[in-house]
């Protein structure tokens, strides 16, 4: 696989973290749609046959499993934001940080490995 691939998927993550951000501090709206974790990007990245040829399938649980709590976390941000609990949503919203950071290095771990 390319490494940019790696680098796009991250950016991917990226984008949607910051939509949801924006959204929270009342700067644009969220589509409630992508909170779903199989709607994304991201997703659509990790299911691909180009993926599978270069990550086993415990790394890909590992991603999975990642970006699943990444849109658990998102869920309670954006109900929390619906019931106007706005400093607990910013709270809630500083976990995705943790796992957006776990997500980097495991998918800069994997461009690397994939390059040798």
């Amino acid at each position: 696989m390319k490494a940019k691939g790696f680098s796009k998927a991250f950016l991917y993550h990226l984008h949607w973290k910051g939509k949801l951000k924006k959204y929270i501090d009342g700067q644009g709206d969220f589509d409630v749609a992508k909170i779903s974790p199989e709607s994304c990007r991201f997703v659509k990245w990790l299911c691909s046959d180009e993926i599978k040829q270069y990550v086993s399938p415990f790394e890909i649980q590992e991603l999975v499993s990642l970006h699943t709590e990444l849109h658990d976390i998102a869920k309670r941000v954006y109900d929390l934001k619906m019931l106007g609990q706005d400093n607990a949503a910013r709270q809630e919203l500083s976990r995705i940080d943790i796992y957006s950071m776990k997500l980097s290095s495991l998918l800069t771990t994997l461009k690397t490995i994939s390059k040798n």
